[in-house]
């Protein structure tokens, strides 16, 4: 086949990459930085200490991303939401040349070009979003481009390394990664020619001197390394926040993990295969950033910019040991190149990609209202509501850059800390009240779906009544505080509405022309939240609901519908959450189906905690532990689980305890 003819699926995979990057603005921390851009603006310096709470204005912070806010607030002010969007799109974009120029460099067929930067860009497409980790992306191929062609002696433009760091160590906490990669081309070198290279180690010297160049000065280098706490498995932020997990620790993986999961695979079952091929940085660099990415989700685009070029020169050279094997399969590869961005596109555009694959993201542009407290911050401001706010941690970013009044807690996790953030996860364990009775907040604004044991803590606060609420979020005022605002009123739900029903053919074949029904989901959401705070009689009712869909929950996991059975756990938890049961066998399935075991924990508490002589609770919380590697929590909780006379705690502890 003509290589010329492998031009139309990259021209149809950089459309895709156009679409899948012009999306709404959904990221939690895209308020902050417009925040502290202005403020940057405005004042002519950079912030030090915090500016945005009043639990934690006290606390040093160091703002390595003062350059990225400050260009996201001006492009904010010549160009609006729509303008940031745009620019995100730019930034993806540029990242795909960039890309294809350094697969241009090593000479790579556009048919394995088409192939990898395709499945490149849906693996990354989560981390494509208004961040500074965007320009990470770029900076980090730029290094790659200058060191690859300086290793394979094409050409000498090191002069560009100081420059690249100068700006990455102002944008990004991560331009510590720029150090490490010349200092592994560096080390490539040695073991290649037996000696070092002097020209590169004083670029490195100048690189690594220019990284002072920026407002913090020496403390710019302390924060890279109090980031990687964040990925310590005790770490409390680790534990809770998403974008921390361990890539196999995740509850249940969707397309882009099984296409990480090929490309992973591939790239080093072809580094071995084509080891005496393979450049020592390819290798050492293989190696090390598919650690990170095992070790933490967020670090995945990392790994398969490193991963590109080792994977496409791995095919291509067994293409060509292979010759007869490659003529029989590329038409079909042809195909299939040309098929899969003509399915995805459609469904991009329609929103039908992201809801199947369970993101939060939106093709357009402006501001996603169905991911961002938008309405409830418009709706604070309209009643000029400006008292003190609790508020959750998602919402924190935006309603600092909306509200006049300062947040109890936003996502700027090196500020913030782990004291704070504890006192959070403790008030959904029933504290909080605790936390009201310290903050004396007189608004609670927060993310009701995430943040549902609030609302059932609240349902039990007379002193608290719900004055709006949308899809997304809820706010509460004190009885003192805004006293002409109405009580919201909420529907009720049927049990039927609480399942969810599983994607059928034709939801499929509606989604290349139909949106999802957002405006549906709504109120779906506002009918949950309708249940959560129902009492009295409707709470009886809801108890009898809960056993039905524990039972339905029981008979999906005893048929292997793990997915049917959680979301029937879920609904039961939801109808009545004194539902020690549910809690436990919920618990069971994420540690068995899911391997979730933090959120199996989670659960156990829950059970033990309404149920403290519960010996099934203890025993399944001793066996999470036990996975995780803490023989000590997991023996204590068998033998509480003994003492409550549970037979298999017994074995478990004569195989495993020494007690």
């Amino acid at each position: 086949m003509p290589a010329r003819k492998w031009i139309w699926p990259l021209l149809l995979t950089s459309l895709l990459v156009f679409i899948l990057s012009l999306r709404q603005l959904s990221d939690p921390d895209l308020g902050f930085h417009l925040k502290y851009g202005k403020w940057i603006v405005t004042h002519l310096q950079v912030p030090f200490y915090d500016h945005s709470t009043y639990t934690v204005s006290g606390h040093p912070y160091i703002d390595l991303h003062w350059l990225f806010q400050v260009i996201m607030y001006t492009v904010y002010s010549l160009a609006g939401y729509p303008g940031l969007s745009i620019l995100v799109c730019l930034l993806s974009i540029s990242l795909f040349l960039l890309l294809l120029l350094r697969q241009e460099s090593y000479r790579i067929p556009l048919s394995i070009t088409s192939i990898v930067l395709l499945i490149a860009f849906l693996v990354i497409d989560p981390r494509i979003a208004p961040r500074p980790e965007m320009f990470t992306f770029l900076f980090l191929t730029c290094m790659f481009l200058v060191l690859d062609r300086y290793y394979d002696r094409r050409s000498n433009k090191l002069y560009l390394l100081p420059g690249i760091m100068l700006l990455w160590c102002n944008m990004h906490a991560l331009f510590i990664l720029g150090l490490i990669v010349i200092t592994i081309y560096f080390i490539s070198i040695l073991i290649r020619d037996n000696k070092p290279d002097l020209v590169l180690l004083a670029w490195l010297i100048i690189s690594f001197l220019v990284c002072f160049i920026n407002p913090y000065g020496i403390n710019s280098f302390s924060l890279p390394f109090e980031l990687l706490t964040r990925f310590d498995p005790g770490n409390i932020f680790n534990q809770h926040i998403q974008e921390f997990l361990p890539f196999f620790a995740q509850p249940q993986f969707i397309v882009r993990d099984y296409l990480f999961m090929i490309l992973a695979g591939m790239t080093i079952l072809l580094t071995l295969l084509t080891y005496r091929n393979r450049k020592p940085h390819e290798i050492i660099l293989v190696f090390l950033f598919g650690f990170l990415a095992i070790g933490s989700i967020r670090n995945i685009p990392l790994f398969v910019l490193v991963a590109i070029p080792v994977v496409s020169l791995g095919v291509s050279e067994l293409s060509a040991r292979i010759r007869v094997l490659s003529k029989v399969t590329e038409p079909g590869i042809y195909f299939l190149m040309i098929l899969m961005p003509l399915i995805i596109i459609p469904r991009i555009i329609t929103d039908a990609w992201y809801m199947n694959n369970n993101s939060f993201n939106k093709t357009g542009m402006g501001i996603n209202a169905s991911h961002q407290p938008v309405q409830a911050a418009d709706f604070l401001v309209r009643n000029n509501l400006d008292g003190r706010i609790l508020n959750s941690i998602g919402f924190g970013g935006w309603l600092s850059w909306s509200l006049p009044q300062p947040v109890f807690i936003d996502g700027r996790l090196e500020v913030i800390k782990e004291g704070l953030y504890e006192e959070v996860t403790r008030s959904w364990k029933g504290e909080l009240p605790d936390l009201i009775m310290k903050y004396q907040p007189k608004l609670i604004v927060y993310n009701y779906l995430k943040y549902y044991p609030w609302t059932l803590q609240l349902r039990e606060m007379s002193d608290w009544r719900l004055i709006y609420s949308d899809g997304l979020t809820a706010i509460f005022a004190h009885k003192t505080y805004a006293v002409s605002m109405p009580v919201k009123k909420l529907p009720g739900l049927s049990t039927d509405t609480l399942t969810t029903k599983p994607l059928n053919f034709n939801q499929w074949i509606h989604g290349y022309w139909r949106q999802p029904d957002y405006a549906g989901i709504d109120r779906l959401h506002q009918t949950l939240l309708g249940v959560q705070l129902g009492s009295g009689c409707q709470g009886r009712m809801n108890a009898e609901k809960a056993v039905v869909l524990f039972n339905k929950a029981n008979q999906k996991y005893n048929s292997g519908d793990g997915l049917g059975a959680n979301e029937a756990y879920d609904s039961a938890i939801l109808l009545n959450p004194g539902y020690a049961k549910a809690y436990n066998n919920r618990g069971i399935l994420r540690a068995t189906y899911f391997k979730d075991y933090y959120g199996a924990i989670s659960d156990f508490d829950q059970a033990i905690k309404l149920n403290p002589h519960y010996p099934e609770a203890y025993l399944g919380r001793g066996t999470a532990f036990f996975y995780l590697e803490n023989i000590n929590q997991a023996c204590n909780d068998w033998s509480a689980a003994r003492s409550f006379g549970n037979t298999q705690a017994a074995r478990l502890i004569g195989l495993h305890c020494n007690r």
